[in-house]
This record gives C-alpha cells, structure tokens and sequence, in this order.
C-alpha cells in the first residue's frame, strides 16, 4: 500500500549544500564569520521543529554583520520560513520577500532562489501541483543566473522531489540525473547523497522496486546520510513502503520500528506519526487489524501532538479496512466511502486501487451485490489506468533519455564539423605536407560518427523493444497487448470477421509468494507465460498486464473455439511439473472468455468483459474456463 507522507516534518532541510556566491562585495571579518555560518546553515538546514527553526534563526543572525544589505537579504531569505509556526504565515513571508527582491534594480538571484523554494516548499502542502512546478521552476531559473553549481544542484533537486510528488517520475528522474551530473563537480558528499535518495524514491512511486530499494539502501550505508536522523527517517520510511507495497512485511516492520525508534529518540512527533501510519498499512496488509488500528491510535496522538494535519484520507482508509476484517461493517462503510470519494474527487487512480477491493467486499456481504461489482469494475478500470499511468512514465523517462542522448550525437556531430572545417582552413593555410593530416582527421572523424550513429540506432532498438516486453516473461507488456488489442479488433470490425480476448489469472498466487517467496513467484510467472505461448496458435497474442494477470488475444476466432483453445491453456498450466521450482507445487488458472459483438465500441470493454467472466471463474471455485456468453 502507497502512502507517501506529506513534507511537513522535513520542510527545516530546504536545502542540502553550501553555496559560493558569486562577486559578493568585500568582506570583514563579521562578514567572513557570516558567510561560514550561511554556509553551514545551507548544509546542514534550518532544523525539522519550528523551535529548531527559530534557533537556528538566532545563531545566523548572531553573525550578520551590520550595514550589509546583500548579507541581509539573504539572511531573510534563509530564515524566511524557518521559525513559522503555520502556512499560511509562511508563504506570506515568502511573497513579500519575493516582491521586496524582484523591486530591486539588480535582484540577487541567490536570495531569489532561496526564496521561490521556501515559498514552494509550503505549496506542496496543499496546491495545485501546476502552481508548485511553477514555483520550482523560478527557483531553478534564479539559480541558473547565479552561476552557482551548488545553489543550481539543489534546487534540481528539489525540482526533481516535486515532481516525484505529483507522479511526473520521468521528470523527477531527469531532473535529479541533471542535479547529479552538477553536484558530482561539486564534490560535496551531502548533496550527493541525498540526491540520489531523491532518485531512488522516484523509482519507487514509479513502481521499480528493484532500483528504488538498490538506491535507498545505498543511502542508508552512506556516513553523510547516517550523519543527519531526518534523511535517514526518509530511507526508512521509504523502504517500510516498498516492502509493504511488494509484501515482504516483515522487512517493511522491521524498517518502520527502525524508524520509530530514530524519530522517537529526536522527539519528533510528527515523524513518528508517518512512521505509525505506515505500519498500521503494513499490520492491515498481512491480516493483522487489531495491531493496526492500535498503530493508528498512536499516530493521530502523534499528529495532534505535533500540530501536523497528515494524511486523514489514508487514516480512513486504513481504520476502514480494519474495521471491515474485523465484521465492524457499519462503522467501516462510512470510512470507506469517505476514501473513495476523496479519491474520486481528485482523480487518483492508484489509491482507489486501494480502496475499492475493500468496499467491494464489503458490499457483498451486505447483500449489495451490485454496488459491490460496480465497485469491482471501478477498480479494474482505476488499477489499468494506474498501470498505464507508471507504464507511459517509464516511456516518458526512456524517451528523455534517447532524446538526451541523440542530442549528444548532435553535438559532437556539429563539434567534429567545426573542427573539421577548422582543420581545412589551417590546410590550406599551412604546407603542403599538412593537407593529408587534415585528410586523414576527417576521415577519422567520419567513422567516429558513423560509429556513434550505429551505436545510436542499436540503442533506438533496444529501447523499442524494452518499451513492448514484460522484463520478467519476456511477453508483450501491458502497453503493446493494449495497441495490438485495438488494432485486432479494428480490423476484426472492418473484415466482419470474429475475435474473441481471454482474461487469465494466476489462482492464489500472493499464497505462491507469502509460501515459497517472489523469487518462485517470478519463476512461476515465467513458466505459466512460456505454457500459454507454446499453446496459443501463431496469429494469436498473450501478454503480461500486470502482476499475475494475463491477457490472450485470439484474431478470427469464434466463441466455440476459442473456449477451446482456453481450456488447452488451462490444462497446460495445471499439468506443469515445477517440482524444480518447489516441492509438490503446483499452480492453476481461471480463464474469462469475451467475444467481439455488435455493441462493443472499443477494445477496452470487450477486455473488461473478458475480466468479469474470469472473476466468475473465480468465484466458481477457480481452475475454470468461463465465457461471457454464459450466464
């Protein structure tokens, strides 16, 4: 389960890295003692508690030495949220600020990035997503003028982790590799580190679990990290998500109670409540109501303690789904459907994932059997989307990437040029001796590029083909299984012809994993797919949407022969031998049968009935074959 905790207890770490200010005015010896502590100030923060805040307000202003308006206005623009108690105070601050720097006749783009980012940071809380970038994006502009490479890396950075917030992943990654490639000059081990925190949480929202825990432990090794508690409470924290989201929950306790441990020894209620909140996620997750809603409990303390809002959306959600597993349906029920119309409201899609399930269930043992299938094909339709949401991101990031990297063979192209065209001027101005040299670089030159292009359009292929196949089974990914979907059914539309899409499904395959662990998970899924590819026909599709889900198109087929061809599959897959993969295991399938009829407009409802007829496979005691044509 996601739950990402808002940025309230972290907004003291504004920024990570000192900064070199560019042609300041001559400085004393206050004006010296100043900039070490600004200095210091940058790298360390501002504090996580509006009491650490105003003392660390105190200590700079300590050393601001007297008559020195640049010192002073970035002084301002540090301490211009750090010792607010509230919002609302905190931006006003910030706008004025902002008004009173952008008057100025000459602006200090130092104190105007410091400025837009405090005043971002506090956006987050509660605005528009488009309002924040914006916000983000002046701080980095600033911070390009100021020709700083430590100020620009940080407000990448911060950039990048707004980004990563609103589930703009690609962005947030291009945006933390851009950091990155500043920083690294840098040499600063701080910044460098707590940037690639930020990149490994973007690979979690995204969903590659694999490189966002690679980078979030790396981070949790790394001395700076360890160095400061709060980012090491975001790498907990983070990793207690991952684990939960994937299901290793005792991992996901483990790092949590880490967690606590750390906020508690800090005194930070706030982080404490976000710790608590995630692991009554984990405790509901893995069958444990009763400890999760004890969790909850503490943690709204905690948030009342602190003054921190949280997250009350997800509290509902988690106090619901505990109630619900408890037979406590009434008070669930209210609880739910104040998650789901929260998520409705605004869209999102992967937390209605969440929600959904749990009402559906609970539905039906109020006897709503049709409010309970709406609520299931609600969340069929909300988990595609989410799916294709991460899908399209990672997309998103390998087109940036190829973009980025034809870009560099555009420049080194008009690079080899210049020389090249340099190198004939020289030619023809030196001996005659000198012309074969010049013949001999370009000749050079041109098979470097030629070599490059190769090398270019190799890759091209490459991430064509990562961009149309599932890593794990090597089948179509979700993505291509939908545009060939489409283009079979478009065609079978125009032909006459029938086509018939199967909806296949792993029985109890989290019970695969929670025994025999996600590495026989994987192995399972690879053999199951290879068993359905070796039984299809040539002209048919299977793809991997997701999980232990697959789809299998079946191009002028007819209803009759495609249950056919279902029921091969499902004898395939439950006469597997995977005695190697585990001892007496053995899996089966639930196939859901839809054919193309006159009413349907598009791929995505003949694919959605094909679902409901495999969920009445399932409900039928699994291991069958159902058609939607059956009632």
């Amino acid at each position: 389960m996601l739950r990402p905790p808002r940025h309230g207890w972290i907004l003291g770490l504004l920024l990570v890295t000192p900064v070199v200010w560019g042609n300041p005015e001559p400085a004393g010896a206050d004006a010296a003692a100043f900039d070490a502590a600004f200095a210091t100030a940058l790298r360390e923060g501002m504090g996580t508690t509006p009491a650490e805040g105003t003392a660390a307000v105190e200590a700079l202003r300590a050393t601001l030495p007297a008559n020195d308006a640049l010192r002073s206005r970035r002084f301002d623009a540090m301490a211009c949220g750090a010792a607010q108690h509230d919002r609302k105070a905190y931006i006003a601050n910030a706008d004025t600020l902002l008004a009173a720097e952008q008057a100025r006749s000459a602006p200090d783009a130092t104190s105007l990035a410091l400025l837009h980012a405090c005043r971002a940071a506090y956006l987050v809380l509660g605005t528009d997503a488009t309002v924040v970038e914006r916000a983000y994006d002046a701080a980095v502009e600033a911070a390009q003028r100021s020709a700083d490479p430590m100020l620009l890396g940080s407000m990448l950075s911060l950039r990048s982790d707004a980004h990563s917030v609103s589930g703009k992943f690609a962005k947030s990654l291009m945006d933390a590799l851009a950091a990155q490639d500043v920083l690294d000059d840098s040499g600063e081990r701080f910044a460098i580190a707590a940037n690639l925190q930020v990149v490994g949480i973007a690979f979690r929202r995204m969903g590659e679990y694999a490189r966002a825990e690679e980078y979030l432990l790396r981070s949790l090794e790394d001395e700076e990290i360890r160095s400061r508690w709060a980012n090491t409470m975001t790498a907990l924290l983070q990793l207690g998500y991952l684990y939960d989201e994937t299901g290793r929950y005792d991992e996901a306790r483990r790092m949590l109670a880490d967690a606590l441990e750390l906020c508690q020894r800090h005194k930070n209620h706030a982080a404490c409540a976000y710790a608590r909140l995630g692991l009554a996620g984990v405790e509901v997750d893995d069958g444990a109501p009763r400890r999760a809603l004890a969790a909850l409990e503490q943690a709204e303390a905690d948030f009342a303690e602190s003054g921190d809002p949280g997250d009350p959306t997800m509290v509902a959600l988690v106090r619901g789904q505990a109630l619900a597993r408890l037979g406590r349906d009434a008070e669930a029920l209210p609880l739910l459907d104040r998650a789901v119309a929260t998520w409705t409201t605004e869209g999102n899609d992967r937390y209605l994932a969440l929600a959904l399930p749990e009402r559906a269930r609970l539905l039906e043992r109020l006897g709503r059997e049709a409010d309970a299938i709406a609520d299931l094909r609600r969340f069929i339709e909300a988990h595609a989307n989410d799916d294709r949401m991460r899908a399209e991101q990672r997309t998103d990031l390998m087109r940036e990437q190829f973009d980025a990297s034809r870009r560099e063979v555009e420049n080194a192209e008009l690079k080899a040029r210049e020389a090249l065209r340099l190198k004939e001027i020289e030619g023809l101005n030196a001996a005659r001796r000198w012309q074969w040299t010049a013949i001999s670089l370009a000749v050079v030159l041109v098979i470097v590029l030629l070599v490059m292009v190769a090398r270019q359009i190799a890759k091209a292929r490459r991430l064509r083909l990562l961009a149309m196949t599932d890593p794990l089974t090597g089948l179509a990914n979700r993505r291509h299984t939908d545009y060939r979907g489409s283009e079979a059914f478009k065609r079978a539309r125009l032909t006459a012809q029938p086509f018939c899409v199967l909806a296949i499904d792993i029985d109890h395959f989290k019970l695969v994993n929670d025994t025999h662990g996600h590495a026989v998970g994987d192995t399972v899924l690879q053999r199951v797919g290879r068993e359905c590819q070796r039984t299809l026909r040539q002209n048919d599709l299977i793809g991997r949407i997701g999980g232990e889900e697959f789809t299998g198109l079946l191009p002028v087929t007819a209803e009759p022969a495609a249950r056919q061809v279902a029921e091969r599959l499902r004898a395939g897959v439950e006469s597997l031998n995977l005695d190697d993969v585990a001892l007496g295991l053995r899996v089966t399938i639930s196939i859901g049968v839809a054919r193309m009829r006159d009413s349907d407009t598009n791929f995505a409802g003949l694919l959605s009935r094909a679902d409901a007829a495999m969920y009445r496979a399932k409900q039928g005691g699994r291991n069958r074959v159902v058609s939607d044509e059956t009632a």
